[in-house]
């Protein structure tokens, strides 16, 4: 009996890539070529224990954040293309990885998933995969909102639980009275979003060390939640078993 295949679900994903400032309008470019796409940008600052400082990039403060909307199959070619634009097979060049959406803006995905499908660019997931290949892909973004007078100590209580580095936002808590009445406690207005990428065996014992140390039950207040990885590149701990 012939073996049923499961038709392959063309949908829009999520790019996310940390970058030098100067590198912005270069990635913008690279995936642009490779497919249509829509990108927004913001400023963040990266943090890292000297042991990974360099190699995460982290050593110059400032960083960019791009977000980058593309379409699925469209996945590994863009980040083939980056990788090689951009070098994030270097050491401090930045990195970038994909995470799946549940929804998005129908106009937005139409527009988006104009790029000529090719099927031969998307893996075939029927293939057996070796358990490196399976381990490398189980990766985590775990994302924390906090009181700012204790993103330091988020920081440091996250590199005791695993953590090699963090890339921090500056935000603002507004207009959440209402949800502040259901979970009993107020947010401080203003706040830092603080994102760890993370292999998926740190990733409790960093969110139960942030919650120990900031969460809700504390004056750090922190919100947090985790969000899986697809597919990263350009980071150390990762690759480590890469020649």
């Amino acid at each position: 009996m012939a073996k049923k295949t499961t038709p392959f679900e063309k949908r829009a994903k999520l790019l996310v890539c940390i970058l030098r400032k100067e590198d912005e309008m270069a990635l913008t470019e690279v995936c642009n070529e490779c497919c249509v796409s829509l990108h927004f940008s913001s400023l963040g600052y990266g943090t890292a224990t000297s042991h990974y400082m360099s190699y995460l990039g982290l050593d110059e403060i400032e960083k960019r954040v791009v977000y980058s909307l593309i379409p699925n199959y469209c996945q590994s070619q863009v980040l083939r293309a980056i990788n090689k634009r951009l070098k994030l097979y270097l050491m401090g060049n930045g990195i970038a990885f994909t995470i799946p959406l549940s929804g998005i803006s129908s106009i937005i995905s139409n527009a988006i998933l104009n790029t000529p499908f090719r099927e031969e660019s998307v893996a075939d997931p029927s293939k057996n995969t070796s358990e490196k290949e399976r381990t490398k892909k189980m990766h985590e973004l775990i994302v924390a909102v906090v009181n700012q007078k204790y993103t330091d100590k988020v920081l440091d209580c996250s590199r005791a639980a695993g953590a090699t580095g963090a890339t921090i936002l500056h935000t603002r808590s507004i207009n959440n009275k209402q949800a502040e009445q259901l979970i009993g406690t107020s947010f401080k207005q203003e706040t830092d979003t603080i994102a760890f990428l993370t292999s998926h065996e740190y990733k409790a014992q960093i969110m139960e060390a942030i919650r120990e140390n900031a969460g809700l039950k504390t004056d750090g207040g922190a919100v947090l939640f985790s969000l899986p990885v697809d597919s990263l590149i350009g980071i150390g701990r990762f690759d480590q078993d890469e020649d």
